[in-house]
């Protein structure tokens, strides 16, 4: 009997995404285990330089011996080849953001979102299984009507991060400066304007020689990237840098630049950058929200209900008392050890178990 091929299928495949991302690092497990492996994806929505990487959807055909797994954070093209695939199929919930963080931004995105949220439960049911990505997305997918859902935490690969930083970028950006960080989408759930608000009580009333780099896509809600470009022209507060889409050898320049990573984001599944910051020893402050205290496994410092005079506090005292810094630093570099030390060959092989010939 011939091995089953694991494929998986996604909406997108995308450099510096999270989902792409996690779809390469299972592909090279599987193949690495002698199967054969492809991403599919809808070409409309990949990547350039990633075209030659993953196989359109409509190359797509599963036989009933294949294992299907679907990266599902948005109803798609490639929900609908997944769901009407032959192959036996997985369902790898990413967490769907609440349409309401979009209404008034980009109401088209919300209805998208809202459809997505309102169609999980009816894909999960044609599938054996479901995996989330963390006990949160277990939850949400739960509370969405479909429970059961075996947690099966973001891999994390310390690969990308292990690049040589951009020297150009480096060489633009190294100056006597406090910085704060934030990498991620531009996005309303993100709460890029808490974050610019302290950072202005910050910069002005505690230390005038620092600065707030952005580092994300801009093209994800242009109206609230507008409105954030607005926020900052109002407040007539200096040095915040949107940067854009970072390379991955210019992501470990932002990194090793920052002295803070700070998070204000409202709904997060995981979080992959938190464990990214940590991984570069970058101390980590992100509001507790969603998957956030998962990706962080008791390190860093969690707030919650923080006006920005109070934010701003925080930031200054994470930033410049040396034994609190020392104290985040070695609770997080623990925590990275553990992310490394995961075994997650035995973990799949365990999800996998019903699926894979003995």
């Amino acid at each position: 009997m011939s091995k089953p091929r694991l494929d998986q299928l996604l909406a997108g495949y995308a450099d510096g995404d999270a989902i792409s991302r996690q779809a390469v690092i299972l592909r090279d497990v599987f193949r690495r285990w002698g199967y054969a492996s492809e991403i599919f994806a809808d070409p409309a929505h990949v990547s350039p330089t990633l075209r030659a990487d993953c196989r359109p959807l409509t190359d797509y055909a599963g036989g009933p011996s294949d294992v299907a797994l679907h990266h599902y954070g948005l109803a798609s093209r490639a929900s609908e080849v997944f769901t009407a695939s032959k192959a036996r199929k997985i369902l790898i919930y990413h967490n769907i953001t609440p349409p309401e963080f979009f209404r008034g931004f980009d109401d088209a995105l919300a209805a998208q979102l809202a459809a997505a949220r309102a169609q999980v439960a009816e894909v999960a049911r044609r599938c054996e299984t479901a995996w989330a990505v963390s006990q949160f997305d277990a939850e949400d997918l739960a509370a969405l009507g479909a429970p059961n859902a075996r947690v099966f935490p973001l891999v994390f690969s310390a690969a990308p991060l292990e690049l040589t930083p951009d020297a150009d970028l480096t060489a633009r950006l190294t100056a006597p400066l406090t910085t704060l960080l934030c990498v991620g989408r531009l996005a309303p759930n993100k709460r890029i304007e808490d974050l610019i608000q302290a950072y202005a009580f910050y910069h002005f009333r505690i230390n005038p020689f620092s600065r707030l780099l952005l580092v994300g896509s801009d093209r994800s809600c242009p109206r609230y990237f507008t409105m954030l470009k607005m926020l900052v022209g109002d407040l007539d507060v200096p040095n915040v840098c949107f940067e854009g889409f970072a390379s991955p050898a210019g992501l470990v320049s932002y990194y090793k630049l920052a002295d803070l990573f700070v998070s204000c984001s409202a709904h997060e599944g995981y979080g992959a950058p938190l464990v990214e910051a940590m991984f570069h020893g970058v101390p980590v402050i992100a509001r507790a929200a969603g998957g956030t205290a998962e990706a962080l496994g008791g390190a860093g410092v969690l707030y919650d209900d923080m006006q920005p005079a109070e934010l701003a506090e925080l930031f200054h005292r994470v930033a410049s008392e040396r034994t609190m810094r020392d104290q985040i630093c070695a609770a997080q570099q623990r925590r990275i050890r553990d992310v490394l030390a995961r075994p997650v060959e035995q973990e799949l092989r365990a999800l996998l178990t019903d699926f894979l010939p003995s």
